[in-house]
């Protein structure tokens, strides 16, 4: 409708503003950075899996990445809605 915003529209002006998290930010707000989440996980995996042949190796590290990263924009996603309560 003419004059109505979007809840995704309402979002972006609030990142923008810095009033919500964009992703990175709610990421580095986990008590970890990013880049050492994506460590740990590439680390937890390769203990796990170095037994195994390097392509099978990668592939489960590529998983466990994956894994993490969609975990991690579900996360993203329930804050964004718990934000366009407020």
């Amino acid at each position: 409708m003419d004059g109505q915003i979007t809840i995704t529209e309402f979002l972006k002006s609030k990142i923008e503003l810095r009033e919500v998290d964009d992703f990175t930010s709610f990421l580095n707000n986990q008590g970890k950075s990013q880049y050492r989440q994506i460590g740990d996980v590439i680390k937890k995996s390769y203990e796990q899996n170095k037994d195994e042949p390097t392509e099978r190796m990668i592939d489960r590290i590529t998983n466990y990445v994956s894994i993490y990263v969609l975990e991690q924009s579900r996360k993203y996603s329930e804050y964004l809605r718990e934000q366009s309560k407020l």
